[in-house]
């Protein structure tokens, strides 16, 4: 009997120890995801500088520190025309809970300074106050699950500053992390970011109630480098369910800034060399697994590397142009310009030469060029032509005077001129557009009983503005000048010349 009482308390002692080891909370054991990456839509670092000296009240160009270890950034790369700086206020509650005033940065002169939109105002005109420029990018949390918790939680951590004199949620970039992102941003209030919202993390679909998220306060994680603390991004999977495993998933952490909030990128260290991502310039994320009470999983924690670096700037010159030029194009002999048959000497018409030849007496000689320009300017061209003086015999200094046409015209007024005025030779132009946004005269073709004239300034005092646009051309455009000549049977004769003069000017 006494060995089967024994070996009897001996299966009773491993039953109880059996029941104690059921019954005693074990350590949650986990398998790390794989895949986790953490890809940013922007990893281009913010700017922080500070003002140099010689800077005044209403100055537009502002120039910055540049002594190294007196700010993040010490030159302006990384800035960039179009954004939007904050400056610091000097005066009472300036530093952390300051107000900072908007400028947009119209230019980067060189590396040491840039070109504001406005004169900068009194209370930013101090050396050495800062000047922001925040990026901020949405984190795409990427993470393959290798193994699953009912109800627990996925938890994403970015990292934070700790550093001293860092807020990690004011909205002015860290040196040292993330920033969360300010309350209200504004002129008056601290930072340029919006603080990042619930409402703004897309967490992935794991079934009914998954999607909601929530940002805690920043939790510290120790290793061997250190403790360092995370900004806290939790993903619930909802009650009763699990995750995939061996299944892709992301959860992105900001949205649109249209509409939405985004975490602000670090600005570089002091001392960082720029166009490098060394370490201080390469943060750890992590992705954990949590159970349902948020108890974080042995051995299912993974961490991965964001690495954040300058923009680079591209810049190219596109030098203004202006081209204008003369021609004889359709310009030739039986051509219909300015409501007229020109005549056989049309021919000879260059871009240089208009040779009238042997005129007809008593009718009216037409002949005709074509002029065109084209410019990149934002504020277009403007083309004005003049004589050097009038229609001059060589030989004897006799002349024939400007047209006054048949209802008056004079410098920069027109009239219509159908017929030749019987008692005086006279000397005078019309214009026909082709494409030009603004002609002199427009002349339309085929009514030669409506040619419109004028006369050609003398000099350039007197230049009568012939052709423009106001704005950058779409295409080159064109028009003809119709040049007019009439000489009475009276008019003494010899070889006569003139000069016109045109100039085409755009405006930068």
């Amino acid at each position: 009997m006494k060995p089967k009482i024994r070996v009897s308390l001996v299966v009773f002692a491993f039953a109880v120890i059996g029941l104690l080891s059921y019954l005693k909370p074990q350590p949650l054991k986990s398998v790390k995801p794989t895949n986790v990456k953490d890809t940013l839509s922007s990893s281009q670092l913010s700017f922080f500088a500070r003002i140099g000296t010689g800077v005044s009240a209403g100055d537009s160009l502002v120039r910055i520190n540049q002594t190294s270890g007196s700010a993040p950034s010490i030159t302006t790369s990384n800035l960039f025309v179009g954004d939007t700086i904050a400056i610091g206020t000097s005066g009472a509650g300036t530093g952390n809970s300051g107000p900072l005033t908007l400028y947009t940065v119209r230019d980067i002169a060189s590396t040491a300074s840039f070109q504001l939109n406005s004169g900068i105002g009194t209370s930013n005109a101090y050396s050495f106050l800062s000047i922001i420029a925040t990026r901020s990018a949405i984190h795409t949390v990427s993470f393959t699950p290798q193994s699953n918790i009912t109800g627990g939680f996925w938890q994403f951590l970015i990292k934070a500053s700790s550093r001293t004199g860092e807020v990690y949620n004011d909205g002015i970039p860290d040196q040292q992390g993330f920033d969360l992102g300010a309350t209200t941003p504004s002129s008056g209030a601290n930072g340029l970011g919006t603080r990042l919202k619930t409402t703004d993390v897309t967490c992935p679909n794991f079934g009914a109630g998954t999607t909601a998220a929530s940002i805690g306060t920043t939790v510290a994680v120790t290793t061997s480098a250190g403790t360092n603390y995370y900004h806290v991004i939790n993903c619930a999977l909802g009650a009763g369910n699990t995750n995939a495993i061996g299944v892709g998933y992301s959860v992105a952490i900001g949205a649109d800034l249209a509409t939405g909030s985004q975490l602000i990128n670090p600005s570089n260290s002091l001392g960082h060399v720029e166009g490098a991502a060394d370490n201080s310039d390469v943060y750890t994320f992590y992705v954990r697994h949590l159970d349902s009470s948020q108890v974080v999983a042995d051995e299912d924690t993974l961490q991965g590397k964001i690495a954040l670096v300058e923009a680079v700037r591209i810049t190219a010159t596109i030098d203004p142009t202006l081209t204008f030029t003369i021609d004889n194009t359709n310009v030739g002999s039986g051509a219909t310009i300015c409501g007229v048959t020109l005549n056989s000497n049309a021919n000879n018409v260059t871009a240089t030469q208009v040779p009238f030849g042997s005129l007809s007496l008593g009718n009216f000689n037409d002949l005709a060029q074509r002029i065109s320009c084209v410019t990149n300017s934002a504020n277009g061209y403007v083309v004005t032509a003049y004589q050097s003086g009038y229609m001059k015999n060589i030989a004897n200094g006799i002349t024939i005077p400007n047209t006054n046409c048949n209802t008056g015209c004079n410098v920069g007024t027109t009239g219509l001129w159908t017929t030749p005025d019987a008692a005086q030779s006279e000397w005078g132009f019309g214009m026909q557009n082709i494409n030009a946004s603004y002609t002199f005269s427009n002349i339309t073709a085929g009514v030669g009983s409506s040619f419109t004239g004028a006369q050609f300034g003398t000099g350039a005092a007197n230049a009568t503005v012939i052709m423009r646009n106001n704005s950058t051309p779409v295409i080159t455009e064109r028009a003809f000048v119709c040049y007019r000549l009439t000489a009475i049977t009276s008019q003494v004769e010899g070889d006569y010349e003139n000069k016109v003069v045109y100039t085409a000017t755009a405006t930068f």
